[in-house]
């Protein structure tokens, strides 16, 4: 688990590489954060989609 945080991963990401539930890899990544081991941190901002862009996307998805 400590290697899959050297990089900035998503929860669900971990959680799935592990084959663990995400109520398990919270708790585990609690602990690690309780000691820590990891530190925490939101997308930014930035990284965000606009509205436009995602309003695309299902235009695409609706039209497969």
């Amino acid at each position: 688990m400590l290697a899959l945080c050297r990089a900035p991963t998503a929860l669900v990401e971990i959680a799935a590489r592990l084959d663990l539930p995400i109520a398990v890899v919270r708790v585990l990544l609690g602990d690690l954060l309780d000691h820590e081991l990891i530190s925490v941190s939101s997308p930014s901002a930035a990284g965000t989609p606009d509205a436009r862009f995602l309003q695309a996307v299902i235009d695409g998805i609706r039209r497969l």
